[in-house]
């Protein structure tokens, strides 16, 4: 497995962030919001200067996070417009940073979500599929709350529906975790889609209805369980670091790589 960090949980200014990702020894980064705006919603020069930082830092990209389908399912005119222009250029993108995989979403919708949309999201993420496997691109759909891919369950589901090779499962315990679902439970339906995996961890303030993320360990997650998991399963993507932890974010994302390769480390001796 390898290690990558999500830029803009260290700093808005991927430049910054990179600067010190590659300090910390960490080789690949995941790129979702640049200066303010998220990808793919910059101008060419700062695209530009994308690729050339990439290029200096002598990084790799791991996959880029443009927010597509993260639009309610029966926004017809957002989701076509997700489908025919910000999906071709999130590709282009990603092709220009040297990656292939591309993550997406599965529609936001309101309980319970109807056939007929469901159906729906069936056909536009099919065609979508469609259209990356042309260029040779992944899509991962990440399980996110509030949308039909919300747990390891129903995300599976919605993957095999499609029936495309090239949409596979971009899996987040965490997120699975506050859709109810717990997170053990909801491996099991994705373990064999899986090609990337968001890491964050959360103690649920029920009283309140509150989210409060955590450094990895401090949490509810149980975030070193899920990587056990995925070593004992052969996994051998990313593990992407994504804290949300919204205060002091270099020091809480070091503090959650500084664990994380801890803890492979020990898995590692074990298995020796």
């Amino acid at each position: 497995m390898k290690v990558c960090i999500v830029t803009d949980e260290v700093s808005s200014d991927p430049e910054t962030a990179t600067e010190l990702i590659s300090d910390w020894g960490v080789r690949y980064i995941e790129i979702r919001n640049v200066w303010g705006r998220r990808v793919p919603d910059i101008t060419p020069l700062e695209r530009e200067r994308l690729k050339k930082m990439v290029e200096q830092y002598g990084v790799g990209v791991a996959a880029v996070s443009p927010g597509v389908f993260k639009c309610r399912i029966d926004d017809e005119r957002t989701v076509m417009n997700h489908l025919c222009e910000r999906l071709p250029r999130s590709i282009e993108l990603a092709k220009i940073l040297g990656t292939n995989m591309v993550i997406v979403f599965g529609f936001i919708h309101d309980e319970p979500c109807s056939k007929k949309y469901f159906d729906y999201a069936v056909e536009i993420l099919r065609r979508a599929s469609d259209y990356a496997a042309e260029v040779g691109v992944i899509l991962a759909l990440e399980n996110e709350p509030s949308t039909l891919a919300d747990t390891g369950e129903r995300t599976a589901e919605l993957v095999k529906s499609v029936g495309r090779e090239n949409l596979r499962v971009n899996w987040d315990p965490c997120n699975a975790y506050v859709s109810g679902e717990q997170p053990s439970k909801g491996y099991e339906y994705v373990r064999d889609l899986m090609v990337h995996v968001h890491l964050k961890d959360v103690v649920l303030d029920r009283e309140n209805n509150r989210k409060i993320y955590v450094p990895f360990g401090d949490g509810e997650v149980g975030v070193f369980s899920q990587i056990r998991s995925f070593i004992n399963d052969g996994y051998n993507g990313f593990l992407s670091i994504e804290t949300h932890v919204s205060q002091n974010k270099v020091k809480n994302t070091l503090i959650c790589l500084r664990r994380l390769q801890d803890f492979l480390k020990e898995i590692n001796k074990e298995t020796k």
